[in-house]
């Protein structure tokens, strides 16, 4: 099934390497240092999941929306929004 043919992914869907990948992107929010963006390899050394899961997740959180990818020679992702907060929480 192509990912444009998946059913939205709402907290219900969010498998356990998605909320660890979301939850490391928001670490920091609210204080000082800038949060929000990380590499694939910093996602794999902070979550400890696989990294072919990491990976194929990541994938699937950007293809939904959730994540955006800012710097492709990096593989730089960015948070854009939880889908467990019900909307937009880049504001």
């Amino acid at each position: 099934m192509a990912l444009s043919q998946q059913p939205d992914m709402d907290a219900d869907r969010l498998t356990r390497t998605d909320r660890a990948i979301l939850d490391t992107l928001k670490a920091g929010r609210g204080g000082d240092d800038p949060w929000g963006i990380a590499t694939k390899g910093y996602l794999v050394d902070e979550t400890e999941f696989s990294r072919n899961s990491v990976y194929q997740r990541l994938e699937v959180l950007e293809g939904h929306g959730h994540v955006r990818l800012i710097h492709e020679p990096t593989r730089l992702f960015a948070f854009v929004d939880d889908p467990r907060e019900g909307g937009d929480s880049n504001d």
